[in-house]
């Protein structure tokens, strides 16, 4: 008989494998402008028949555009330490690229978008969430996941690194900081003696898991947020609601 331990094992890495598809990396500049140092996190969406990298304006704003890079999603990642782990598989390194004069639109609120050509079928349906207008964010739940790249979690390759990810998930409600408007923006919990420093996770997705009413379970997410902020107090991390993301995309795109 399978232990309740594998079973949680199996379910938190078939979630986040789900919300791994749709997670890009970006490379931005790090501090004092150091080229190609700094890390961020962004969504693929299919929003309106138009293809969009989501993410928080203030990871992208202090990097010019030529020096911007992104890191594609691939089809399934495992976790170090697994309990399910079948064999060894090797770790398949993938480069960063560049968008070739690439638009983006930002908002009022801290996020942005960057508008992509027209993509194949296969690799839309597989990378890019598709998001409708009537999304919302419900106002409670037990766990909402969440998955990018913080800079804590590179691995060191000779003067570069090798960017990697980190999962957690989190009970949500509303910021305990008056700093933050509970009206458009939610809270997931985010204790530090099981995670690690958060700067990078910034534009990464909250995902719901949802039950997909089958008999035989499969990982199903809802996309409810994007994460912009850590609170250290409180330790929480905020993100801005789905329905203040369909604001700024009915506006700006």
């Amino acid at each position: 008989m399978v232990s309740a331990a594998t079973l949680n094992d199996a379910a938190t890495l078939a979630l986040a494998n789900a919300m791994y598809r749709y997670t890009f990396g970006i490379v931005v500049d790090g501090r004092f402008g150091a080229e190609g140092c700094g890390l961020g996190s962004g969504i693929g969406v299919l929003w309106k028949k138009k293809y969009l990298i989501l993410t928080a304006d203030h990871v992208v704003a202090g990097t010019p555009f030529d020096r911007l890079y992104f890191l594609l999603p691939d089809e399934a990642l495992e976790f170090a330490g697994s309990t399910i782990s079948n064999g060894f598989r090797p770790v398949r390194v993938r480069k960063r690229f560049a968008l070739e004069k690439p638009q983006i639109v930002q908002g009022d609120n801290d996020l942005a978008a960057f508008v992509l050509p027209s993509q194949e079928h296969d690799i839309g349906r597989s990378h890019f969430y598709s998001f409708d207008e009537h999304q919302t964010t419900p106002p409670n739940a037990e766990q909402i996941g969440v998955i990018g790249y913080p800079g804590k979690a590179r691995v060191p390759v000779g003067t570069n690194y090798m960017a990697t990810l980190f999962c957690a998930f989190g009970a949500m409600g509303r910021p305990t900081s008056s700093e933050f408007d509970s009206v458009s923006q939610f809270a997931i919990g985010y204790p530090s003696v099981q995670t690690i420093d958060p700067p990078g996770l910034s534009g990464s997705g909250l995902w719901l898991p949802t039950d997909n009413g089958q008999a035989i379970w499969k990982p199903t997410i809802q996309l409810v947020g994007l994460t912009t902020h850590h609170d250290q107090v409180s330790a929480e991390l905020i993100g801005y609601k789905a329905e203040t993301i369909i604001e700024f995309l009915r506006n700006k795109i």
